[in-house]
């Protein structure tokens, strides 16, 4: 299944593997629950963390800046 982005208002970029099926169905943020739509960016498929030879998880596959790799925004209660 594809990765696909969204952006909470509150808590920012989050990224969850759906069906294709329901590429455009908003997803309940991971934080708070509110509905977050999707973000206009290709599904990705595969990727992610790799392991090293020792066995100890590398960084992500792919270059930064992607949503998965963003920092969360805090939400104002948090604060």
């Amino acid at each position: 299944m594809p990765t696909y982005d969204y952006e909470c208002p509150d808590c920012g970029p989050f990224s969850e593997i759906r069906p294709m099926a329901e590429f455009d169905r908003p997803q309940p943020c991971p934080d708070c629950s509110a509905l977050a739509p999707r973000l206009l960016t290709a599904p990705a498929l595969g990727g992610g963390a790799q392991q090293s030879e020792s066995g100890a998880a590398s960084a992500p596959s792919h270059a930064g800046g992607c949503a998965c790799c963003a920092p969360r925004r805090l939400s104002a209660e948090a604060v």
